[in-house]
């Protein structure tokens, strides 16, 4: 079996298709105590939400490792290759240590027993477990209380926002979403949360009243004011995130007080420096000078796009380059797209999910619009002379790109 192909291993273990949420974690927790329950070795920060989870722990991983601190990860989607998703010290697991993974849960007789992402989930917690580590931050994979990754005894949750996506498995209420995702939180723990409308404040809230748990609220325990952070007693100055758009400075806030609230030291000149760095792949990421990739994929990711567009390249052209998944709703992000957009291009890509690039070009009202009918027929060099190239719709869909333009 090659070790470096995780679709092999799915094929080998007869891994059923992840296509519910299924109302229950008997089956990763069953596995996990066969192998000894693996992530419950490291503090752990765990994030859920419908946006900012990965650039919440962009600015995380950032600034734990401009204190010195070793620290582990697992994010989903993956940008390059599965191998991306788990990551030690901001270095991708290696196909050897995929391997060992499934040697161990191979002896521990767990073949047929997980479905893709709870296997994943797995390899993620053994890997970890064999590194000594500061902290671990997990990203939930979709919800939270039912998620793979909610298997934690302990950890600090974090929740930058929540608005309506996923509705076929989350429901399609803010009130019911928000359910879901203030599942991570444990009894007698903390949830750290960003600025959540009262529908989902008040449903976070009921949740920590019956795990007698404390919520740390952003704009109201904690704040990010003129480039100033302050908590309690702790003022940081001077934050000036390279990640553009208003609302990573409350995803930078977030991930400053959940690893205060880990019980970590931090330091202003350290903050400082880490904020500056912090990157995440697909989020408003600088391509080249003109060029910007943003898996914005959700009516909320598509407003805080729109809003950054027209914050950071007022009076400039701007051609959107789309691919969005069939499952989205497609009109909104039309609509709001339309609103900065000079011009369109509607592109295919290659996963299960993708919608026609026709069918986009049928439902967009601006004039100025085109299809390319293959990702790899994308030339972002050539796009470089329009004023600013957005590529946008899917993380999928960027990830192909990305792949064929390297």
């Amino acid at each position: 079996m090659e070790i470096n192909n995780f679709n092999l291993y799915k094929k080998e273990w007869k891994v059923e298709s992840e296509t519910i949420i299924k109302p229950g974690l008997e089956a990763i927790q069953k596995a996990l105590a066969k192998l000894g329950n693996p992530q419950n070795k490291h503090r752990i920060i765990h994030v859920a939400g419908t946006n900012g989870k990965g650039s919440t722990i962009a600015f995380l991983s950032a600034i734990a490792k401009e204190h010195g601190l070793a620290y582990g990860s697992f994010t989903s989607p993956s940008i390059i290759d599965v191998h991306d998703q788990i990551q030690v010290n901001g270095v991708p697991v290696t196909p050897e240590q995929m391997d060992l993974a499934f040697q161990k849960m191979f002896q521990a007789g767990l073949s047929g027993m997980l479905t893709d992402f709870e296997l994943l989930t797995v390899v993620a917690f053994l890997v970890l477990e064999e590194e000594t580590l500061d902290v671990v931050f997990i990203e939930a994979g979709m919800g939270g209380r039912f998620d793979s990754t909610n298997v934690i005894d302990r950890s600090v949750a974090v929740i930058p926002s929540i608005s309506i996506d996923h509705t076929n498995f989350l429901g399609n209420t803010v009130e019911k979403i928000s359910w879901h995702k203030a599942g991570i939180l444990k009894d007698n723990g903390k949830l750290v949360i960003g600025a959540l409308s009262s529908e989902a404040t008040k449903i976070v809230l009921e949740e920590a009243m019956q795990k007698n748990s404390i919520v740390i609220e952003y704009n109201k325990a904690f704040s990010i004011i003129g480039n100033t952070y302050t908590y309690e007693e702790t003022q940081f100055h001077h934050l000036y995130p390279q990640m553009l758009g208003e609302h990573q400075l409350s995803n930078m806030s977030l991930a400053i007080t959940a690893l205060l609230e880990s019980n970590f030291s931090l330091k202003e000149c350290h903050v400082q420096a880490a904020v500056k760095k912090a990157f995440l792949p697909g989020r408003m990421e600088k391509m080249s000078e003109h060029v910007y990739f943003d898996g914005a994929h959700n009516k909320a990711s598509i407003d805080a796009l729109v809003d950054t567009i027209k914050e950071q390249f007022p009076n400039k052209r701007i051609h959107c380059i789309v691919g969005i998944l069939k499952d989205k709703d497609y009109i909104y992000m039309l609509r709001k797209l339309e609103e900065v957009a000079s011009s369109f291009e509607f592109v295919d890509f290659h996963h299960e999910r993708a919608l026609s690039a026709s069918i986009l070009y049928k439902h967009c009202s601006h004039s100025a619009k085109s299809v390319t009918k293959d990702v790899g027929e994308i030339n972002l060099e050539e796009n470089s002379r329009i004023d600013i190239t957005i590529v946008t719709g899917s993380l999928y869909f960027i990830s192909e790109i990305k792949d064929k333009n390297r």
